[in-house]
């Protein structure tokens, strides 16, 4: 069996990624050769929630676009955000729907688009995948390398998970999230998967930056991933979802020594997974039992991070008002209105608005403001 190779290339966030995508699409072999007219090619991005440094640059997603129809396929761009957020409202806030409509790319939400059981194998539950993915002929998987809270690592390997069905998601949260993980990326290996890997970002979606400068590529997400780790300073090895990586080549920028990788798990992290897997559980007995909205995306705000007003002046409540795209700061109440904001918590009032106006809330939000 042929070892699984990751190419690698040092590329920063003022570069124009171009010519590193083009130069990292032809060392993987290109697009496939039988591509034809009428062959569907799913471009899956990495649209977690309505922050764009966490998520896929479009210049991405319009290069491999591009190269499809160049190749005579139909591109098709499909994402479902993150179990808490809405997706909808995630396009509409990265701007991702008028972007694609200008080029004549077709994006979808999978959440409205249907989905189709699949037996994953290895013990793993039937999951519903989306019908897109399903119908596609390859995917072009272009996720953002992220910390993650639960799961360490989130890269090639775990964006394909957002193919999946809330519901499915779920319940692979409580039945078993990692080898889910890992058995969804194995079942769709009709894939090129291209990580950016520019930024840092301590955790999937709020979190801390600073530059690391990579991209990479290859068709193995496994040991793409694994190279990513080493990027992120964790230890591979602590990555359930991974498993063990087989040997892989590296052709390219080598990964910086990282001496010190990160394998400790803190008394906080894990109470965290604890409370995430007991609610994913009762969420799915409730949401089975008498119906209703999930409560997932308030546990997530209780837990997680959200906007709580500061010391703010009324000047500064009307500012922050004027930012907000869901409407959720009220300047009669002089509030924040939860039920506007939880499925969005887009942040674009603590990061655009007048400092300290707004600060951050949660069990664990990050210690200090992003310098972006």
């Amino acid at each position: 069996m042929p070892r699984s190779v990751v190419h690698s290339r040092r590329l920063s966030s003022r570069d124009d990624p171009v010519p590193v995508l083009e130069d990292l699409l032809n060392c993987a072999g290109g697009l496939p050769g039988d591509l034809g007219p009428g062959d569907l090619v799913l471009i899956k991005p990495n649209f977690v929630a309505p922050l764009p440094r966490a998520t896929t640059d479009f210049t991405f997603i319009e290069f491999f676009a591009t190269r499809i129809r160049e190749a005579g396929a139909v591109p098709i761009v499909g994402e479902s955000s993150g179990y808490e957020f809405d997706t909808n409202k995630t396009f509409e806030i990265l701007g991702i729907g008028p972007y694609l409509a200008e080029r004549g790319i077709e994006i979808v939400n999978f959440e409205e688009h249907g989905y189709a059981p699949v037996d994953l194998g290895r013990g793993m539950p039937v999951v519903d995948v989306a019908e897109p993915a399903l119908r596609a002929k390859w995917i072009v998987n272009l996720p953002v390398l992220k910390g993650h809270t639960i799961t360490k690592v989130t890269g090639a390997v775990k964006n394909l998970f957002g193919m999946l069905s809330l519901d499915s998601r779920r319940r692979l949260h409580v039945r078993g999230l990692h080898a889910g993980i890992a058995a969804v990326a194995r079942h769709f290996a009709n894939a090129l998967h291209v990580v950016d890997a520019r930024d840092l970002l301590t955790r999937a979606v709020f979190g801390e930056t600073r530059p690391l400068d990579y991209c990479l590529a290859g068709t193995d997400p496994f040991a793409l991933d694994h190279f990513g780790s080493g990027l992120l300073a964790i230890d591979a090895g602590a990555v359930r979802h991974l498993g063990r990586v087989p040997e892989y080549d590296v052709r390219g920028a080598a990964p910086p020594a990282c001496a010190d990788l990160s394998t400790a798990t803190t008394p906080k992290q894990r109470l965290h997974r604890l409370l995430y897997s007991a609610f994913y559980w009762l969420d799915g007995v409730k949401c089975g039992t008498v119906g209703g909205k999930s409560i997932i995306p308030h546990l997530h705000w209780t837990l997680g991070v959200h906007p709580a007003l500061g010391d703010v002046t009324d000047a500064e409540l009307r500012e922050l008002a004027a930012l907000c795209p869901v409407e959720a700061i009220s300047v009669e109440r002089r509030s924040i209105i939860k039920e506007r904001c939880v499925a969005v918590r887009c942040l674009k009032c603590y990061r655009e608005g007048p400092p300290g106006s707004i600060r951050l809330g949660g069990l664990n939000p990050p210690r200090r403001r992003s310098a972006r």
